[in-house]
């Protein structure tokens, strides 16, 4: 079964229906859905952001302090600003990912997005994760601006539930050491392979049987995705896609370029597929397992 851990759902860009066929189309099981958060964002051709994009990553490869810089200039007073300036949602609409897993029960999962920063956010918070095909808690300390100890109550609740948590970091100094360290049993998934850590914190992983990362987005390359795998091992890399970003036109999103970075990796076929569904799969174990069927 191949899940795709990491898409958003954003039907102003892309619509449920032309989701699933595009999935049907590049033999995609099952994708786990995450809010918006932020506006409507297409891509646009450009060669000066192209550049700006090949320039971060080989800054936070090799020179990390001033990537960390260009990184943080991201995000400013409440806009994200790659490829245009972008409104970001303060709060997470996870009715969004519930009215999609209504619709489509066999075919999606669903994270609950937080803010723990907004009270509204966390009190919520448990009700969708008692909904069916809820199967953990998204957190995006780098948009949302806040420390990563502001996850506490959360990392607990997950552990405690046995529930994994996925995370796009900030540029908080080696923010990704905390809940680990704290809750060694928490399962956390760092989006788009530990972004903007990378190397220092593939080092770290390793050594950590509950972190994980996906391949998901623009942020990476196959290249990177290579690097990766061979930093952690497959059995510590979640196959993602962070769709609908990255598309130039409505309704006209690309799985097979995502998929064709795991497909291409020069490792057995066996070790792709866990990558591709079968690490997922192990990580909600622990969740009624019902919804994973699909007819």
């Amino acid at each position: 079964m191949v899940i795709d851990c990491h898409f958003h759902v954003d039907e102003t860009m892309l619509e449920l229906d032309k989701m699933i066929e595009e999935m049907d189309q590049n033999n995609v099981d099952k994708t786990a859905l995450i809010p918006p958060f932020n506006e409507t964002m297409y891509e646009k051709e450009s060669t000066y952001q192209d550049n700006l994009h090949r320039l971060f990553r080989f800054l936070i490869m090799n020179f990390p302090n001033i990537g960390l810089k260009l990184y943080d200039g991201l995000v400013k007073d409440g806009y994200f600003k790659v490829n245009g300036s972008f409104k970001i949602f303060n709060e997470p609409n996870n009715d969004i990912v519930a009215n999609a897993i209504n619709r489509y029960p066999n075919r999606f999962l669903g994270w609950a997005a937080v803010n723990p920063t907004v009270p509204e956010s966390v009190e919520t918070l448990e009700s969708y994760l008692n909904l069916p095909g809820f199967i953990g808690v998204k957190a995006h300390p780098f948009m949302h601006k806040y420390r990563i100890k502001e996850l506490d109550f959360i990392g607990a609740l997950c552990e405690n539930r046995d529930i994994p948590m996925i995370i796009h970091l900030s540029s908080e100094p080696e923010s990704y050491k905390y809940l680990p360290d704290k809750y060694p049993n928490l399962k956390i998934i760092y989006a788009h392979a530990g972004v903007p850590f990378w190397k220092s914190f593939w080092k770290y992983a390793k050594e950590k049987p509950s972190v994980y990362v996906d391949t998901s987005s623009d942020y990476l390359t196959p290249s990177i995705v290579r690097s990766v795998v061979q930093a952690l091992g497959y059995r510590k890399v979640l196959f993602g896609c962070d769709g609908p970003y990255g598309m130039n036109k409505f309704n006209e999103y690309d799985y097979s370029e995502k998929r064709s970075w795991i497909d291409s990796l020069d490792i057995p076929q066996e070790q792709k597929e866990w990558i591709l569904g079968k690490n997922f799969i192990d990580l909600i174990k622990s969740i009624d397992q019902s919804f994973m069927q699909n007819e």
